[in-house]
């Protein structure tokens, strides 16, 4: 069996309009090492604690009310406008549609993750952000985490 993985030291915003959903969130993240837990239930909310906390990683839900995901990650990836333009963000959907899967992605989150999901699931994408973070790259306006295999050819070329 794979041991749990641990990621100390971290400190994590959870947004999603349902309070059963976050606590559900910060226990997966409790079980991982993260103690310091920010929470929030809409998008205006998130960018209010993300720029007066600056965390190190947002576990993000598109359908949120005042300021839905997808402005809060326009928001969040603007170096111009944002406190933490390159924070990883995980995004969770309740319906991974592909458009929405395509929109989340230009915009710039660093994972998405369907819901319902597993800790096991919640995990490897925290181990890939955390761990094997990709560079970042300005397009147009925002700033986006480079393709997994764009990634890794920049990285094969250095070597």
């Amino acid at each position: 069996m794979i041991a749990t993985p641990t990621f100390p030291d971290l400190s994590a915003l959870v947004v999603d309009e349902s309070l059963y959903i976050r606590r559900i969130v910060r226990d997966m993240l409790m079980r991982v090492g993260i103690k310091r837990l920010l929470e929030a239930p809409d998008g205006a909310e998130a960018l209010g604690v993300l720029a007066e906390s600056k965390p190190d990683l947002v576990v993000l839900d598109w359908d949120l009310a005042i300021l839905s995901g997808e402005e809060f990650i326009r928001l969040a990836r603007t170096p111009l406008t944002s406190p933490a333009p390159t924070v990883p963000i995980i995004l969770m959907l309740a319906q991974p549609r592909r458009n929405v899967v395509d929109r989340a992605i230009n915009l710039g989150v660093n994972e998405i993750i369907a819901k319902p999901f597993s800790p096991k699931t919640l995990w490897s994408r925290l181990d890939e952000v955390i761990n094997r973070p990709r560079p970042f790259s300005q397009v147009k306006s925002l700033l986006r985490p480079q393709p997994r295999l764009a990634a890794a050819a920049a990285v094969k070329g250095m070597l």
